[in-house]
């Protein structure tokens, strides 16, 4: 660009010199180095694909690569992958798991036989109750629980006696407000 401002400048000089054969070889010149310019703006743009060119088969080239490395992977995977012996130990695994099931049914239903349920729920029930009786938290009154039976005379001496003690408090406290 700094040749062709000059050889403007030339021109323009020479002109008002009135040296036309100048002016005209100076003007050839001129129009010489803006068609280079053009070309090597051209040429730029040339390299500059190629080399985009170049990466991306340069990317292109490794993707390939890697595919194939993950192809003989997933090969040799496949390869060691047995399908009939892994259906045989998924089968054999279902039929161990239902034999289990079934020793576990059997048993529950031993043990439930060898201890009476209603019984022993009657019972339970009638413990939980002393024991809560005996620490003084009068749970049936709170928490609604089926009877299974009739609680121990004893235990039931002592509910009648916290209702009572409870009754006469909530009477003292009416007094005091």
């Amino acid at each position: 660009q700094r040749e062709e401002k000059q050889l403007v400048i030339d021109i323009k000089k020479a002109a008002k010199e009135g040296q036309e054969k100048i002016v005209k070889t100076l003007a050839k010149q001129l129009v010489r180095v803006r068609e280079q310019q053009s070309r090597m703006i051209s040429i730029k743009g040339q390299v500059q694909g190629i080399r985009n060119s170049m990466t991306i088969a340069a990317s292109q080239q490794k993707m390939v690569q890697s595919m194939a490395g993950m192809s003989k992977a997933m090969d040799k995977m496949n390869s060691q992958v047995n399908i009939q012996q892994m259906n045989k130990v998924l089968q054999d695994f279902q039929r161990e798991s239902e034999v289990a099931d079934a020793k576990q049914d059997m048993l529950d239903d031993a043990l439930d036989s060898m201890f009476d349920e209603d019984g022993f729920e009657e019972e339970a029930d009638s413990l939980t109750q002393q024991v809560l009786d005996e620490i003084g938290i009068d749970f049936a009154a709170k928490v609604a629980i089926p009877s299974r039976g009739s609680l121990p005379t004893r235990a039931q001496e002592k509910v009648n006696d916290k209702d009572a003690l409870d009754d006469l408090e909530s009477r003292l406290a009416a007094l005091k407000s």
